[in-house]
């Protein structure tokens, strides 16, 4: 290469050595549990932090909150299976795509391998978010108004009909 181009390719990657510095130097997000979050006014039992957390993902912008829940529910040492069925559940209900459920899928064998510990105890974490941040779906709302209009014109109905 002629001592021009190293010139250029050196001018370049100086001129974006700050944005990448910038992109790679972000703190990492504190997780529920940690530091001065405090989870006590969330509730103790399994079933209630289970069907809370399900609520949870019935409106959008929940990411925290699911988390806080996930957190609560795996720092009181309940069973994780009950919350693994919740999520699994949760993501039944919606209109999820094929890479929602690879997400819970490998969540929950990661989860399976390392373990209910802090490293654990942060992938269900982060599934949670993940699952918060996605759900409801837009297209589950739209298909649902979408039925309950040809519902209440009689189209349904008259498929069954036909069909039988």
């Amino acid at each position: 290469m002629p001592a021009s181009l190293w010139k250029r390719c050196g001018l370049c990657c100086t001129a974006r050595w700050p944005f990448i510095w910038r992109d790679l130097n972000v703190p990492p997000a504190a997780l529920p549990g940690e530091g001065n979050d405090r989870l006590d006014d969330l509730p103790v039992a399994a079933e209630t932090s289970g069907s809370l957390c399900s609520t949870r993902f019935d409106r959008q912008q929940q990411v925290d909150a699911a988390a806080q829940l996930v957190a609560r529910h795996l720092l009181l040492r309940h069973p994780p299976a009950s919350l693994i069925a919740t999520l699994a559940h949760a993501l039944l209900r919606e209109d999820a795509g094929f890479h929602t459920y690879q997400m819970l899928e490998a969540g929950v064998r990661q989860f399976l391998e390392w373990g209910a510990g802090d490293q654990g105890r942060h992938i269900l974490i982060a599934v949670a978010q993940y699952l918060a941040a996605h759900f409801p779906t837009t297209r589950s709302h739209l298909q649902t108004a979408g039925i309950a209009r040809r519902l209440m014109r009689g189209e349904l109905h008259r498929e069954v009909h036909v069909a039988s």
